[in-house]
C-alpha cells in the first residue's frame, strides 16, 4: 500500500504552465467528478505538489523582477551621474573659454 501512495504523487516536472494546467484539472475533477475517498486522496496530494511547485515558481520569478528592476535602477542612477559630470565639465570648459 505504501509503495501506492509513493507513485500515486509523482515529483513535478515540466514547466509552470503544464503544472497550473494539471492544477486546473484535478479542480475540475474534485468539483465535477465525485469519486472514491482513495482517488479523492490522491488529487488532493497531486493538487498540493502542483501548488507548492507553482508558488515556488512564482516566487523565483518574483525574485529575479526585483533583481532587474534593481539592476536597472543602479544603472539609471549611474547614468544620471555620468550625465551630471559631463554636463559640470562641459560647463567648467565653457567657463575657461569665456575668459
Amino acid at each position: 500500500m505504501a509503495a501506492k501512495k509513493k507513485t500515486s504523487v509523482k515529483r513535478v516536472s515540466g514547466s509552470f504552465e503544464e503544472a497550473t494546467d494539471e492544477l486546473e484539472e484535478i479542480t475540475r475533477r474534485l468539483e465535477d467528478e465525485p469519486s472514491s475517498l482513495a482517488k479523492l486522496i490522491e488529487d488532493f496530494e497531486r493538487g498540493q505538489a502542483l501548488l507548492s511547485y507553482c508558488q515556488k515558481t512564482l516566487k523565483s520569478a518574483r525574485k529575479r523582477l526585483n533583481m532587474i528592476e534593481a539592476k536597472l535602477q543602479t544603472e539609471d542612477n549611474n547614468e544620471g551621474s555620468d550625465e551630471s559630470s559631463e554636463q559640470s565639465s562641459d560647463t567648467l570648459d565653457d567657463d575657461v573659454r569665456l575668459f
